[in-house]
């Protein structure tokens, strides 16, 4: 039966608990405030971008096309680097190892790389974005995914990343980078400024640069989700385990203090009878 003391020591180590599940909760609600923010921007932007692709998507996709068709596919597999957001990277990482067949891969994330280490699968190459992912570091990734096209190493680039639909679903799905759904745009042909050609060219990049981005957004602020809601669950699970001991505490300590009451009350009523 645990006594006081070990109570009381319990309970310490639960306070501690809390504090630190606090602090982490408290962080989590401010990037993903912050990540959510941007990702609500951006999806504006990008869904800009669609549009234009839809109205030239032979013309853009001339622009970056595969060099040998006969290359393997590219697999750019985007997780977050921590663990602690319950099973958002388990669940992505199962989904593709179920996915995969042979195949280039491109690490994003620490987790992603962990993860391959711990298989003994090889990746071609590794990224590692901040928990809220610049412009910059997305576009080395986009780059070095260019060149592998180039140079007729790889024939089609599927992402595999948890797409974002709320706070608390973030589902594990795979999609080509170079491809989009089928659509219509409405509205008058542009003027092309200095010319056709030239816009197509600098437009094309800027449009699947922006949809990878978005991607690593949606993992980004997928990631912040799931540990905010981890960490919710823990600091609520740990101030009500710390209420219990309390309250198990006050009750052995009233226990306690009657007992001895009793032996007082106890030993005075044999003196009288004496």
């Amino acid at each position: 039966m645990a006594t006081v003391q070990s109570l009381k020591k319990k309970l310490q180590t639960i306070r501690s608990t809390t504090k630190l599940t606090r602090a982490m909760k408290t962080a989590s609600t401010v990037k993903y405030s912050k990540l959510s923010g941007i990702y609500g921007e951006y999806e504006k932007y990008a869904e800009e971008y669609l549009r234009l692709y839809e109205s030239y998507r032979k013309e853009f996709d001339s622009v970056i096309s595969c060099s040998n068709p006969d290359a393997l596919c590219c697999y750019v597999v985007i997780t977050s680097n921590k663990g602690m957001c319950g099973a958002f990277n388990t669940e992505l990482l199962s989904f593709f190892s179920d996915i995969y067949e042979n195949g280039l891969i491109v690490s994003c994330g620490k987790k992603a790389a962990e993860y391959f280490d711990k298989k003994g699968i090889d990746t071609v190459k590794r990224f590692v974005f901040e928990d809220i992912p610049s412009y910059e570091q997305v576009r080395e990734l986009f780059d070095f995914i260019c060149s592998l096209m180039a140079e007729g190493k790889i024939s089609a680039v599927k992402t595999v990343y948890p797409e974002y639909t709320n706070m608390i679903k973030q589902s594990p799905v795979c999609k080509e980078l170079f491809t989009f759904e089928e659509g219509t745009a409405e509205g008058e042909t542009p003027l092309f400024v200095p010319d056709r050609e030239t816009v197509i060219r600098n437009t094309a990049e800027k449009i699947f640069l922006c949809v990878l981005y978005k991607r690593i957004l949606e993992t980004a602020l997928g990631a912040q989700a799931a540990t905010l809601t981890a960490m919710r669950s823990a600091y609520d699970t740990a101030c009500e385990y710390s209420a219990k001991l309390e309250t198990e505490m006050n009750r052995k300590r009233q226990s306690q203090v009657t007992a001895d009451v009793l032996e007082i009350s106890s030993e005075f009523t044999m003196k009288g009878d004496m």
